[in-house]
This record gives structure tokens, C-alpha cells and sequence, in this order.
């Protein structure tokens, strides 16, 4: 999610965009001086690790070709986020 606030803002807000960002990790507030973007604050820790979502898929890919799975498809357009990122809740 991503929030534009004012440099005036910011300075009385930051503890609550603190607290924001610590409850949802995905949140970005853009910070505006005079409508012109400065800087961006977000949460230090990364969502996903660099380049998971690509192992995620390989590893999905070579399971559902393998022969053992022939038999039995797998619909993975409908929940392709719960098969790259399970851990993260929805």
C-alpha cells in the first residue's frame, strides 16, 4: 500500500507511520515537498528475499511436470500467490 504525505505531515505523523509500517511490512509512504516526490520511508526488512519467487516457480514448474503428476492438474492461475509466497497472509 502506498501513502503520499506531505514533508509537514510527516514530521507530526511519524510514529503513527511508524507503527504502520510495523503492522503491514508492504506499506510505503512517499513524502512530498511542495507536490514534488522526496523520499520514500518503508519497512527495512524485505518481503520476499531477492529472487525467491523465481525458485518458487522453477520448483512449482518441475512439479507439475513431473510423470507422477499426470494424472492429477493442478490449477495454479488461481492461487499463484499461495504457491510463491505461502507464508505471507492474505
Amino acid at each position: 500500500m502506498k501513502n503520499t504525505i506531505s514533508i509537514s505531515n510527516a514530521r507530526k505523523d511519524l510514529p503513527k507511520m511508524i507503527r504502520e509500517i510495523q503492522k503491514k511490512p508492504e506499506t510505503v509512504f512517499t513524502i512530498t515537498v511542495r507536490n514534488e516526490t522526496i523520499a520514500e520511508v518503508r519497512s527495512a526488512k524485505a518481503m520476499v528475499p531477492p529472487g525467491e519467487a523465481v525458485r518458487k516457480l522453477i520448483h512449482l514448474r518441475k512439479k507439475l511436470s513431473s510423470p507422477a503428476n499426470q494424472k492429477t492438474r493442478i490449477s495454479v492461475s488461481k492461487s499463484i500467490k499461495n504457491h510463491l509466497y505461502p507464508g505471507i497472509k492474505r
